[in-house]
């Protein structure tokens, strides 16, 4: 045995937040064709049923049904989904131990009206930075309507969504707000809605619903309004403060799902999402969901059934771009969803102070409620993180740089040191930021590496003399109309074409609750889901087209602006980074010409024969004679490992590659009179780059028009890999690895590992580090003599995502209780304590996009030899 060292915090330590799937506890000992596991992040003992027949009415019957068999159960029915979409519950099932629950449960899934049973899943609520926004009279416009072309829809077309009923799922709205309405219900502009949940709900404990929306928090509770914020980006106006929404005459509709802190779960968002559609919600906008590029689930199902109906249903793509390739989470990755990109405004809102040093004055970013006060600046050592490190700052204002601990961490040492205030300049020659510092208990900004560096050295020089202006300024942000740096980046894991489409999302003003100051600015792919939501209402009103999410998607995706990699180059960005592009709300109604499928996918190098050629269609809905010439765009491609540097690992953020793709079309040039219809083959000749890296090239075929006056440019995007993914290795060098509840101890093959019953600290653990994502996980439990099995531990596939460089997601573990579930049981079983003696785990995962039924498709692991003391 011999003790591992780690490259970032080890197992069990601070800073550290280890993943732990337990090998055969309540739930993960199913073996049913019924039960439908999920990733480890999932609320115990809760779970949804989805009925094949009868209706959710029944479910008295059904608890009864169980607690006639299991007396001690106690059963919560949590929600009822009586519904043609989904017809069925979520309930607790608490109140047995181990062996008694998984009978419970052997005794749902075999029941005949039972279609599939899921664990619930905890859906974290959106981490989101606020900037407050003084509300004292017109604030300056960075309203982006100009980029998206709602400023046209406005002042030409003179639609404002007026009739049309948006959805939000989120955390509730202030609808008394003057920028919302002032009310709720009827003759209001929030008209529709439930909350779920109650103000005191955190993912755990029980939901206390009622039927106002309203969010009811208070600034101390730390709820961010979140729900506020998007809604008022849909259809706020508030003409006092120079600020309207993208449909400022919609309807609005919210389902809270979120109480003032903590949590959800997905049986809360199925039940949301269902409500949101009876009410008769003409598109639904959810900026929710998981950092898993998997697409299972029933609020993904729900998600999906409810857009084959017709109605958009547009969800965030995600914020971990920061984490590399693949990072597109569910429900976004459903086939019909619109998985929502984020994109920078071209101008932000910002604070500014003079330095007595310096001509120009600096510009900054801050989250925090409260402003530095003029005075003298100081050096607060290198990064703060060091208390022993920090000089003595009595009534200075600390100048930092950005570094390896949190900002909150760094204040909290600068006000120890004495310091009024904490400037932190960026790192890498990076622009001014928003620290995020909720438990600071000093003022905190965020200032670029040039004006850091240029203040350090006017520090050094002499006295420095800082004033604040109290007013804000207009400042252009280099980063505009590009993708934003936290955008998630796509593809899903089964290689989908995600995200879809993209909206305004970076720096975004918009209405907070009035018990945060009623006006603020956010960032994300949250911001980015509302902004496209109101641009759909826009473009039904003015249609007259409701229910036809394929038609209106076709229009949005084919007169998407495709953006450029970074500003002033002219290398497009990849399809994976912005989908069809930015929306472009005038051309989509306008457009006469609609292009399907959407998108390409030419999937990766194992499947080519069967990708490399498809087929996309044209049509010209118009009442004049359109030609086009067929052109492929070839974008910048995305490079997602850097094998010299990592190996295996996401390159976090994701690399790029200039690799580029030919594409062979059936026909170069198309003429279409009114009505008519025509077909090109494309056929890709991908990048000749090494397999083994993985490119994901990418880039837009144009159907660019001969008449632009009459008819505009339509596009459709492409992307593929070059190289098989089922040959990317799942686990991580040095990984997995036998270990004890200290996780860093490593016990190899040739090691003995004893666990004793009697001793719980003594429990083995299976430490691993999937760089691939896996569909199916399982673990066998061998005879060390025989080297025979003699049942497995976990017998299910468990959706697991790969995991990050991030210190709370860098490593998993699978510990092991010493039972195991006899190949005899062929359903469902509780785990049988194995008798004492010695055991060997063998550890299985399926490669990406892997045959389960082929053996080479599979990467094994086993332990050496485990006593087990009964």
């Amino acid at each position: 045995m011999k003790r591992r060292s780690f490259s970032v915090l080890p197992f069990f330590t601070a800073g550290v937040c280890l993943a732990v799937l337990v090998l055969v506890a309540p739930s993960e000992a199913i073996s049913h064709p019924k039960y439908q596991a999920s990733s480890d992040n999932v609320v115990p003992n809760r779970y949804i049923v989805e009925f094949d027949y009868g209706d959710s009415t029944s479910a008295n019957s059904f608890v009864h049904s169980v607690q006639n068999k299991f007396k001690k159960a106690k059963i919560h029915i949590a929600h009822q989904f009586d519904h043609d979409l989904f017809n069925g519950i979520s309930f607790g099932l608490n109140g047995l131990d181990n062996k008694e629950h998984d009978a419970a449960l052997k005794s749902v899934l075999d029941q005949d009206s039972v279609k599939a049973v899921y664990p619930v899943r905890v859906i974290k609520r959106p981490d989101i930075t606020i900037r407050k926004v003084s509300s004292k009279g017109k604030t300056p416009s960075i309203l982006p309507h100009a980029m998206t072309q709602v400023d046209r829809v406005h002042s030409e077309l003179k639609k404002f969504g007026k009739g049309i009923k948006v959805g939000v799922v989120d955390t509730g709205i202030d609808y008394l707000h003057p920028a919302l309405g002032g009310g709720f219900g009827k003759g209001f502009k929030v008209q529709y809605g439930y909350d779920l949940v109650g103000n005191d709900y955190t993912g755990g404990n029980t939901p206390v619903p009622d039927d106002d929306p309203l969010d009811s928090c208070t600034a101390e509770s730390g709820a961010s309004g979140h729900g506020t914020h998007v809604s008022g980006i849909i259809a706020g106006y508030d003409s006092k403060t120079n600020f309207t929404g993208v449909a400022p005459q919609a309807t609005l509709g919210m389902w809270r799902v979120f109480g003032c802190k903590g949590n959800t779960g997905n049986d809360v968002l199925v039940k949301s999402f269902l409500m949101a559609y009876d009410a008769g919600m003409d598109v639904i906008s959810v900026s929710i969901g998981e950092n898993n590029a998997w697409s299972n689930g029933p609020d993904t199902i729900v998600a999906q059934r409810i857009a084959e109906k017709g109605i958009p249903f547009i969800v965030a793509a995600g914020n971990a771009g920061a984490d590399g390739a693949f990072t597109v989470g569910m429900p976004s990755t459903a086939k019909d969803i619109w998985s929502t990109a984020s994109v920078d405004n071209n101008y932000h809102l910002v604070d500014l102070f003079k330095a007595s040093s310096i001509s120009k004055k600096i510009v900054y970013l801050t989250s925090s409620g409260s402003k530095i006060p003029d005075g003298t600046a100081a050096s607060g050592g290198t990064d703060a993180c060091d208390p022993s490190t920090i000089p003595k700052l009595t009534g200075k204002i600390a100048l930092v740089q950005r570094g390896t601990c949190t900002f909150d961490e760094k204040a909290a040492n600068a006000a120890k040191a004495g310091a009024i205030g904490l400037i932190v300049y960026n790192s890498n020659n990076g622009d001014s930021f928003t620290p995020s510092n909720p438990e600071a208990t000093i003022p905190v900004i965020g200032i670029s590496t040039a004006d850091g560096l240029a203040l350090l050295a006017g520090i050094k020089s002499g006295t420095e003399t800082l004033k604040f202006d109290t007013t804000q300024a207009v400042y252009p942000l280099v980063t505009g109309n590009t993708v934003s740096d936290f955008s998630s980046v796509g593809a899903s894991y089964e290689l989908d074409l995600k995200p879809n489409v993209a909206g305004i999302g970076g720096q975004i003003y918009s209405t907070l609750p009035r018990f945060l100051g009623s006006w603020g600015i956010m960032s994300g792919t949250s911001m980015a889901t509302p902004y496209v939501a109101g641009s759909v209402a826009l473009f039904i009103e003015a249609k007259g087209l409701k229910k036809n999410n394929k038609v209106i998607s076709e229009q949005f995706k084919n007169y998407a602006l495709k953006l450029v990699h970074v500003n002033g180059e002219s290398a497009i960005e990849s399809p994976l980074l912005q989908g069809a592009g930015l929306v472009q709300v005038y051309d989509a109604i306008a457009g006469k010409v609609r292009v399907s499928p959407t998108q390409l996918s030419f999937n990766d190098s194992s499947s080519f024969n069967k990708y490399k050629t498809q087929t996309v269609s044209i049509y010209n809905a118009g009442k004049v004679r359109a030609t086009f010439k067929v052109i492929n765009e070839p974008s910048i491609s995305v490079a997602p490992y850097n094998r010299s540097v990592q190996g295996y690992a996401l390159l976090a953020p994701t690399g790029f590659s200039n690799a580029k793709a030919k594409l062979i079309f059936s026909k170069t040039s198309i003429t279409l009179n009114p009505g008519q219809k025509a077909t090109v083959r494309v056929t890709v000749v991908p990048p000749k780059t090494n397999p083994k890296d993985h490119i994901m090239y990418g880039g837009y075929i144009r159907f660019k028009s001969g008449n632009r006056k009459t008819t505009l440019d339509t596009t459709v995007p492409y992307f593929g890999v070059v190289g098989k993914q089922r040959d990317l290795p799942l686990f991580d060098a040095k990984y997995p690895y036998l270990s004890d509840s200290d996780g860093t101890n490593v016990f190899s093959k040739s090691d003995t590992y004893t666990y004793n019953r009697s001793n719980s600290t003594t429990i083995p653990y299976i430490i691993y580090r999937l760089l691939t994502p896996t569909a199916k996980f399982d673990v066998d439990v061998l005879n060390a003599k025989t080297k025979k099995s003699i049942g497995k531990t976990m017998t299910d596939s468990v959706y697991l995502p790969a995991n990050t460089l991030e210190t709370d997601n860098y490593i998993s573990g699978a510990s092991w209780d010493a039972t195991y579930i006899p190949p005899s049981f062929s359903d469902v079983s509780s785990g049988i304590p194995v008798p004492s003696g010695t055991y060997i785990l063998h550890l299985r995962a399926l490669k990406l996009l892997g045959n389960p039924k082929d053996s080479k498709d599979w990467e094994t692991f086993q332990t050496g030899p485990i006593v087990v003391k009964n």
